[in-house]
């Protein structure tokens, strides 16, 4: 068999539910234009002058890396109306118990990489770390 072995990683997040994964192609298998952020100005200590458009461009990375995902938008949550009493147990067991609560994030785009957890992130970045650092 010709190519490399692993072009892409399953990454998993048991953690945050049975059902949450992104498939990414291989970032160590890229060449660095691929996995390089766009320029963004920097100011004189070489921070990004808008931390926004930083994040963003690295987003756009993500997107580029991204094959498939089966991610959930962890913010579209029930509109809560509580009153002063409310129960706090009895709560968080009719919110865990409504069923399609959260919605999946549609097609990988930079706005919705923008909504996906932190968590998950966070472990697109560990990857993108692991080229810099392959120990």
């Amino acid at each position: 068999m010709a190519g490399y072995t692993n072009p892409f990683v399953l990454l998993t997040f048991p953690e945050l539910g049975d059902d949450v994964s992104v498939l990414m192609r291989n970032p160590q298998l890229l060449a660095p234009s691929e996995i390089s952020p766009r320029d963004v100005p920097l100011d004189d200590r070489g921070q990004p002058l808008d931390q926004a458009d930083a994040q963003r461009a690295m987003y756009e990375v993500f997107e580029r890396l991204i094959v498939a995902w089966k991610v959930y938008d962890g913010a579209a949550t029930t509109s809560l109306e509580l009153g002063d009493d409310a129960d706090p147990v009895a709560l968080y067991e009719s919110l865990n118990a409504a069923p399609d609560a959260q919605p999946r994030l549609g097609s990988i785009t930079v706005d919705n990489i923008g909504r996906a957890p932190l968590r998950i992130i966070n472990r697109i970045g560990e990857e993108l770390g692991r080229v810099a650092d392959p120990q």
